[in-house]
């Protein structure tokens, strides 16, 4: 199958880290099995891998938001 992003190569099947990047910190997923493209990066999960990813992408995100200065309040 052609890639759905870029159309420019076949997926290719495979198991990868995946780096994730939130507001400049960047974490990687390990082990992401998916079908992905050679020439644009894209992947391809299945609903239980997308799960897991999604899974490991907000707890990064919640960590990510955590660590950031509290903004102060807006003025009225």
């Amino acid at each position: 199958m052609k890639c759905p992003v870029c159309g420019v190569a076949e997926l290719v099947h495979d198991t990868r880290n995946l780096p994730y990047t939130c507001k400049g910190e960047t974490t990687v997923i390990k082990a992401v099995t998916a079908d992905w493209c050679p020439a644009c990066g894209e992947s391809i999960t299945a609903p239980p891998e997308t799960g897991r990813v999604m899974d490991e992408m907000l707890a990064f995100s919640r960590r990510v938001e955590a660590s950031l200065p509290s903004k102060p309040p807006a003025s009225a």
